[in-house]
């Protein structure tokens, strides 16, 4: 089992990193978070069946967590797919993100197949669904007036858990979320210097210390404003000013086992 990061980048993408999204893949399914760009080009490029795809979790509507939806659904209706693909979303977004498929006809259009979207409750610790190889919870984060959720995955026989921020500023619902997790992903968007240049995310030595305030072993660094790409290594340095365990930058495509 690992997780694969197919995207890493804030919401404006570089010429090397696109905007993040996840996969997380289990013993017999696999896990989108968020859906960026082209979400089968990104899973193939990380060695992934799209077929395999399982559930679809969006954290948020802001364009570059969702925009790449309807292309999925349309590939995967033109790849043959006739499984339901759950898709689940802050109870907020189940009507945005039905009327985004229904704009394109996807979910009537011959060929389709069931895209059931659920509603999740901003409840801390709220249980989102079971699979065979992970219990995923959330909690609600702080994003400005977007309504936006951290993820827990937890694989219950090893005792291991990884959260991910998603958007968000430092705020103690992420800190509560992962506790005696063994990873934090946390977005790191801009620089301590650049404070507030985008609003409502967080820079790269508070994403430090709430890794640090957690207990996590290893941070693990995305969502890097693409004017950013080139001090990767100094955003780096920022977070471990905080935290004293293992820093990273994520890298697209790389698997990280869990």
């Amino acid at each position: 089992m690992h997780f694969v990061f197919l995207g890493t980048s804030g919401a404006v993408p570089g010429a090397q990193r696109d905007t993040t999204s996840l996969a997380f893949v289990g013993r017999s399914e696999v896990l989108l978070v968020d859906a960026g760009g082209s979400p089968v080009q990104k899973l193939r490029a990380a060695g992934l069946d799209p077929l395999r795809l399982s559930h679809v979790l969006i954290t948020h509507i802001h364009p570059d967590h969702a925009y790449g939806l309807p292309a999925l659904v349309q590939n995967l209706i033109l790849l043959g797919r006739t499984a339901p693909l759950p898709l689940f979303c802050r109870v907020e977004h189940v009507e945005a993100l039905t009327d985004l498929l229904d704009l394109f006809a996807l979910r009537t259009r011959k060929g389709s197949f069931p895209v059931p979207v659920h509603g999740v409750e901003p409840r801390e610790g709220i249980e989102v669904l079971r699979t065979e190889s992970f219990a995923v919870s959330a909690s609600p984060n702080v994003h400005g007036n977007m309504p936006n959720l951290a993820l827990r995955f937890e694989v219950p026989e090893q005792r291991v858990a990884v959260v991910y921020s998603s958007d968000t500023e430092p705020c103690e619902e992420v800190v509560r979320l992962a506790r005696q997790a063994d990873t934090l992903i946390h977005e790191a968007t801009f620089p301590q210097r650049d404070r507030g240049r985008f609003g409502h995310h967080s820079t790269a030595a508070e994403a430090g210390q709430i890794a640090a305030r957690a207990g996590v072993r290893r941070l693990i660094l995305c969502h890097v404003e693409a004017d950013y790409h080139g001090e990767l290594e100094a955003l780096a340095a920022e977070a471990r000013a905080h935290f004293q365990g293992t820093v990273e930058i994520a890298e697209e495509f790389l698997p990280y086992p869990i």
